[in-house]
């Protein structure tokens, strides 16, 4: 039986409880073996003008998914310079894992996005995708938009239910800045490696919780 692979990319700056939450929602309910998530180079697609370094946003998923053993870090878009594309990094996830099957875990957004990635048509076809719903896309949309990539490409598309959470790492970032607490928005590993590291220019002396 072939293993099933879930996988979750993004800049993870930072890692945060909804990104964790979306990763075992999907395992559980497709029942994957194994969640990969892949923390990203360089976007071609975002630019950050909070951006920390890489090795600090690696340390932070190692961080949060140290406790879950169906959790795995991918480091190869992260060890790449210059920018890196979801397709070239599929492929060669396959090599590692020849005998496996692949699901793309990602919000309701990305479905609206995806035809202008570099060799969607191929990703489409290559890679199962399990989507959930996002604020701002209604459900008729999201099905509409499914059966058309289902139709157009061929593509295998499942939905995911799950607790809705609206937490962004943007959020997160702004919070730290204004010296607003970020208590239970994501793992206690990473918000003290954050403070520990005064990483998105959080403000000096001001009081947190301990």
């Amino acid at each position: 039986m072939k293993q099933k692979i879930g996988l979750l990319g993004g800049s993870f700056n930072p890692i945060h409880t909804g990104h964790l939450l979306l990763a075992e929602s999907a395992r559980d309910q497709y029942e994957l073996d194994k969640v990969l998530f892949i923390p990203t180079g360089n976007n071609p697609f975002k630019i950050s003008h909070d951006e920390i370094s890489r090795e600090h946003r690696l340390k932070m998923v190692e961080l949060a998914i140290a406790d879950n053993p169906c959790f795995e870090v991918m480091t190869h878009e992260i060890d790449q310079m210059g920018v890196t594309y979801t397709i070239d990094t599929v492929e060669e996830i396959k090599k590692i894992f020849p005998e496996s099957d692949f699901y793309f875990i990602t919000g309701a957004d990305l479905m609206f996005e995806i035809t202008l990635w570099k060799g969607a048509p191929e990703l489409l076809k290559s890679v199962k995708f399990i989507t959930t719903f996002r604020p701002g896309y209604s459900h008729d949309k999201l099905d509409n938009r499914i059966e058309e990539l289902q139709e157009i490409y061929d593509a295998s598309i499942f939905k995911l239910y799950t607790t809705e959470m609206d937490i962004a790492s943007s959020d997160i970032r702004s919070r730290i800045k204004n010296g607003y607490s970020i208590r239970y928005l994501l793992p206690r590993a990473v918000e003290e490696y954050i403070y520990a590291e005064n990483l998105y220019v959080a403000k000096t002396g001001t009081e947190r919780d301990k």
